[in-house]
């Protein structure tokens, strides 16, 4: 409010300040409600905030799990404990909305959360829409689940405590008390059930920030923080409330959490990226392992072996052979529909994702990180691009001579597979791109000698290795695709059956055969 004013009075004056006060001081108007002892003032703030603006979601259902807290018998929950239990339910909400605004560039969605931690603390069902809240506020956090009573076996001694704790005189018994089962009448919905979601609620809105925030997050070793940073650029799908749980469940460590996300990253790119699944694939799954795993009803180890499993639709085992080779069959069929539209390996939704890798792959051993994620997927306009070396138009001279004698579909296939895409660590105009090899590998100055684009020589880790080629020619292209080929084995553990399905798969086997001769 005071930098509102601030800037009001900048640009309109005193007058304008005085002309707001008054306004403010004197034209306010007041619709008052005098709510009888017969109506619940919750009822009235839920009907009467369903006009206008909606509360969230989030609120609602704060404002109906305090409103349920005033309705138990003293009996049931004390007025001391009926006070507690409304602190414990402001403190979490006040500790939910810190985590989902914590990153001010990035505030998480409400409704996402409640999502989650509906998916990982009560039963997942297929339906769609608004399914969790009505599940929340129809059927379980409902009046009626107070009202409703339901027989309660309670220990004898432990309800003779509870009335000897009442009593004013405490006379010593003389008579020993048998510990015998009572049976009393308790609500269907309990204080501790409220209790226990609440404090779940507190805990995962932690947990489910550090999972959309993992760089420089001192909640995380650099391992989770590494991984989690992984799966947030591949797109991690369905797996977040998994991921999430992973931090809650008692007794998984550090490095149970790190297979666990090392194995989902794997899943997510030989499943989805490579295999084209559908992005539903097993979702109820790994939706249910989040509550068993919660629940203790599962371990790492279960869930684990379970995303190897679904996978064996990716792989096969030749006759006479022990060993498992990658199906790339579904991928290649994909990217050759790419073709057809003219982009190729250029138009796959992992390109970036698996380029980024292989440079980071780089950078581990060499150091110096030259490529910034956030810009490699910004906006066409100012995103660092991903170029063709062999131009979409090789008008130059150079380029005809290294690819002559080839076919218009081979040249197709040289310009958007895998080995002739690079990406850049700065962006660069367009006409440069089309430039002869030569040039590329060098920076380029304009006539004034200021420098309009640097070579690949002085760029990323992945520009330095291409600058290492004397020629770019379908050799040299043919050749780093099987090194990038070789790259995807090696990070994801896969394997080719041998170099010719690696060309056929880069759709270069034309090439393959040619050099074989």
């Amino acid at each position: 409010f005071s930098e509102n004013l601030k800037n009001y009075f900048e640009k309109y004056g005193i007058l304008e300040i005085e002309i707001l006060f008054k306004k403010l001081t004197q034209n306010l108007m007041f619709n008052v409600y005098e709510i009888s002892d017969d109506f619940d003032v919750f009822v009235a703030f839920e009907t009467m905030n369903n006009r206008g603006k909606k509360l969230s979601n989030l609120e609602l259902l704060k404002n109906r799990l305090i409103y349920l807290s005033t309705l138990y018998d003293e009996n049931e929950l004390k007025l001391d404990e009926r006070f507690s239990l409304r602190e414990k339910i402001n403190d979490a909400w006040k500790e939910v909305y810190y985590q989902l605004g914590r990153n001010k560039k990035n505030p998480l969605n409400d409704d996402d959360f409640l999502v989650a931690h509906w998916i990982m603390y009560f039963q997942y069902t297929r339906e769609k829409g608004d399914d969790y809240i009505r599940f929340l506020l129809e059927q379980k956090f409902t009046p009626q689940n107070i009202y409703s009573k339901t027989e309660v076996k309670v220990s004898s001694l432990k309800r003779f405590n509870e009335i000897r704790e009442t009593e004013e005189n405490d006379q010593e018994e003389t008579e020993e008390i048998e510990n015998n089962e009572v049976v009393e009448m308790r609500s269907k919905l309990s204080p501790k059930e409220i209790e226990d979601y609440v404090n779940s609620l507190m805990s995962a809105s932690v947990h489910w920030y550090n999972t959309h925030n993992p760089k420089n997050n001192p909640d995380l070793t650099d391992e989770e923080s590494l991984w989690i940073d992984r799966l947030n650029r591949i797109g991690i799908i369905y797996f977040r409330p998994l991921v999430t749980v992973s931090f809650i469940s008692k007794g998984v460590d550090t490095k149970q959490r790190v297979e666990l996300f090392k194995s989902i990253e794997r899943f997510i790119f030989i499943t989805f990226r490579l295999s084209r699944a559908f992005s539903t694939y097993r979702n109820s799954e790994f939706y249910r392992a989040s509550r068993q795993l919660r629940k203790n009803e599962l371990t790492i180890e279960n869930i684990t072996q379970s995303l190897q499993e679904r996978m064996s639709y990716c792989f096969f085992t030749p006759e006479n052979s022990e060993e498992n080779f990658f199906d790339y069959t579904y991928f290649q069929k994909f990217i050759d529909k790419k073709f057809k539209n003219g982009g190729g390996f250029y138009s796959w939704n992992g390109l970036r994702y698996f380029l980024y890798e292989y440079e980071m792959e780089k950078v581990r051993n060499r150091g110096s990180q030259k490529i910034d994620w956030k810009l490699f997927v910004k906006g066409e306009a100012d995103k660092i691009s991903i170029e063709h070396i062999y131009p979409q138009t090789p008008n130059h001279k150079c380029w005809k001579n290294s690819f002559k004698g080839y076919k218009k579909n081979e040249i197709n296939f040289f310009q958007g597979t895998l080995g002739n895409l690079l990406p850049l660590s700065q962006s660069i105009n367009s006409s440069l791109q089309n430039d002869c090899f030569l040039d590329k590998k060098n920076p380029k100055y304009n006539e004034k000698k200021e420098k309009i684009r640097q070579g690949y020589s002085d760029g990323s880790h992945s520009e330095i290795e291409v600058a290492t080629f004397e020629e770019w020619n379908p050799e040299s292209i043919l050749e780093r695709g099987i090194n990038l080929i070789s790259f995807m084995e090696k990070r994801w553990n896969i394997k080719f059956e041998n170099e010719a399905s690696k060309a056929e798969l880069l759709f270069l086997e034309f090439m393959y055969i040619n050099e074989k001769k």
